[in-house]
This record gives C-alpha cells, sequence and structure tokens, in this order.
C-alpha cells in the first residue's frame, strides 16, 4: 500500500557524492540508533566503499474494514536522505526498500570511508520527532489497495498485481468447478442409473409379453380354425360339444386380445421411462453448462477498494540512523552496494 519516492524493490540511481569521504567513522553518542546496510556483492575494480548516512524507518500499517471482512497488515521498511537543510529528514522523500530489519549491521566492512554525517543525526532528540513525523506521514500518504472479484467475494493480497490475483481466482475457480462437478456427477449418476435399469427391464417385459402374445394368437387361431374345420369336415350337427369346443376357441382368441394389450401397456412403460430418463440427462446437461458458463476470472470486472489506516494501526518499530554502502567511482559518483 505504500506511497513513497520509489517503489519497493526498485534500485537506487547511481548520484553524484557530495563532500569528501572520511576514512574515519564518525562518534556518535551511544543514545544515537544507527545500523549498517550489509554489503551486496564484490567490490568493483578502480572504486572505493562508502557510507552514505540515511535515516531508516520502520513500520507496520494494519488495516481494518469489518464492512469488508479486511483486517491486513503490512511492513514497510523506508530510507530517506539526511540533508543540511532547515529540515533534515522529510519523509516525502523516502523510499520504501527490501530490507530485512534482521539483516541489518552493527559494524562496517573494513576498509570504508564515511561520508560527512550532518550535525542533526548526532542528538538523539531528533530520532524521537522522526519517528512522530513518520507516523504522521504514513497516516497521511498511506492506503491498501486491494481487488475484490465480486463473484466470489474473494481478496488480492497487498501488493498482489492484478494479473496475479486474476490467475489466483482462475485457478481457484477451476478446482472449485471440479469439485462441483463431481458433486453434480454423483447427485445424478445414481438416479440415471436407476432409470436405465428399470428401462432395460422394462424392454424385456416387452419382448416376453410380445412372445407370449404371439404365441397365444398362433394357438387361438389354430384352435378356433380346427374346431370350424372339424364340424365342417365331420358333417356333424352343431352340438353341445362342438359349441364347447368353439367357446374354449373363442376365450383363447380373447386372452391372445388381453396379452396383446399388455405389449402396448409395457411399450407404454418403456416410451414414459425414456421420456423420465431424456428429462433428468437434460436437467443435468443443464446444471452442467451453468458451472461451465461461470464467470471467467480474466474477463470479470473487478472491485477497487481503496483503505486507509487509522492512527492507532500504525505501529513505528524503528526510526535509525542507517549507514548505507555505495561503490565510489574516480570521477565521485556513488553506485548503491547494497541492492
Amino acid at each position: 500500500p505504500a506511497e513513497a519516492g520509489q517503489s519497493t524493490g526498485t534500485p537506487v540511481a547511481s548520484t553524484p557524492a557530495h563532500g569528501t569521504p572520511h576514512a574515519q567513522r564518525p562518534m556518535l553518542p551511544p543514545e544515537v540508533p544507527q545500523y549498517f546496510v550489509p554489503l551486496r556483492g564484490r567490490q568493483p575494480e578502480g572504486q572505493a566503499l562508502v557510507y552514505q548516512p540515511m535515516v531508516l524507518g520502520v513500520a507496520q500499517v494494519r488495516v481494518v474494514d469489518n464492512k469488508a471482512a479486511i483486517d491486513v497488515t503490512e511492513p514497510l521498511t523506508l530510507l530517506t536522505p539526511l540533508t543540511g537543510g532547515a529540515v533534515p529528514v522529510e519523509w516525502d522523500h523516502a523510499t520504501i526498500v527490501d530490507l530485512a530489519v534482521a539483516d541489518l549491521e552493527r559494524d562496517p566492512a573494513g576498509g570504508a570511508q564515511f561520508a560527512t554525517l550532518q550535525a542533526a543525526a548526532g542528538k538523539a532528540k531528533q530520532f524521537d520527532g522522526w519517528k512522530t513525523d513518520l507516523s504522521g506521514w504514513l497516516f497521511r500518504t498511506q492506503k491498501v489497495e486491494l481487488f475484490r472479484s465480486p463473484s466470489t467475494k474473494a481478496l488480492s493480497m497487498p501488493g498482489e498485481p492484478e494479473r496475479d490475483f486474476r490467475v489466483r481466482l482462475q485457478q481457484a475457480g477451476r478446482e472449485q468447478r471440479d469439485q462441483q462437478s463431481e458433486a453434480l456427477r454423483k447427485k445424478y449418476s445414481p438416479k440415471i442409473a436407476a432409470l436405465q435399469d428399470r428401462i432395460r427391464r422394462a424392454e424385456q417385459m416387452v419382448e416376453r409379453q410380445q412372445a407370449e402374445s404371439r404365441s397365444s394368437q398362433i394357438q387361438a387361431a389354430i384352435s378356433v380354425g380346427a374346431t370350424i374345420l372339424g364340424a365342417f369336415l365331420g358333417r356333424k350337427t352343431i352340438s353341445a360339444g362342438n359349441i364347447g369346443k368353439a367357446t374354449t376357441a373363442i376365450r383363447g382368441a380373447g386372452r391372445a386380445m388381453k396379452e396383446s394389450k399388455d405389449v402396448s401397456q409395457a411399450e407404454d412403460n418403456v416410451a414414459a421411462l425414456q421420456q423420465q430418463l431424456a428429462a433428468l440427462e437434460a436437467e443435468f446437461k443443464a446444471e452442467a453448462d451453468a458451472l461451465a458458463a461461470a464467470t471467467d476470472p480474466l474477463t470479470e470486472k473487478l472491485e477497487s477498494l481503496s483503505l486507509k489506516p487509522t492512527k492507532s494501526n500504525i505501529s513505528i518499530k524503528l526510526v535509525a540512523l542507517a549507514w548505507v554502502p555505495h561503490w565510489r567511482d574516480e570521477s565521485g559518483t556513488e553506485t548503491p552496494a547494497w541492492q
């Protein structure tokens, strides 16, 4: 959320040195807090190591918004120049640096020279004032910029670029859709399988009914035909026996008709079950399509949140003199030796 002179990790440009460095380390009262920024890399040929005095500020800025369910704390480490003017330290000129307090050293590297130290930095009380100034500056200038996804309500992390946040949303969304798809499959698979089994059994029933109906129809036709033919060829008058045989044959024909009707009913049952299956599969497809058509995090319009800390949520951990190493070439131009 910080908005100091430069963003985190931005190298400090080469600058002309001011004044002639001294081999002797300035003597300061023990009450003055001072640290040495660790040296990085090898010493370039023909260049000297010079420590430039700066003021180091270490703070924590917490932003809380209960309504938005946000509670984020960001550590800040800043370096600001010491000047010889009426206001030797101005936090508006500070640079946010990637520097851990635990890496600060108590002693300089061997063979180093020291730039001239402004008189104000030799007074411990000055650092108390600069600490107060830093707290006020942070309150005025610092804010947490976050992105929020309207579809998932997810928040970006402090300092997280929009592109990275979208990629993270996409990955989380993909995992969530996979879980939802699996839940959907578990929901519909047993229902679809049960209907498919009922359809299979119903189709088997149709086949049995059709076979029985064909057999009954054939048997009824044979029985009726045989009764009529026997009566005709035997040239007998209609008797009770002939009437009984005819009645039996007619009953057989009735059974054949009934079984034919059973076949029709069985076929209707199969058709009804197939319609149920089609409706269930359509319902499953609609829900699956809805999952697939969910908002794409890469194109979703994100909400921007800008939140400021309260004074009570700004904590100053350290304000101290920082000796910052530089390489000084023959022309007097200095390049940071700590980044």
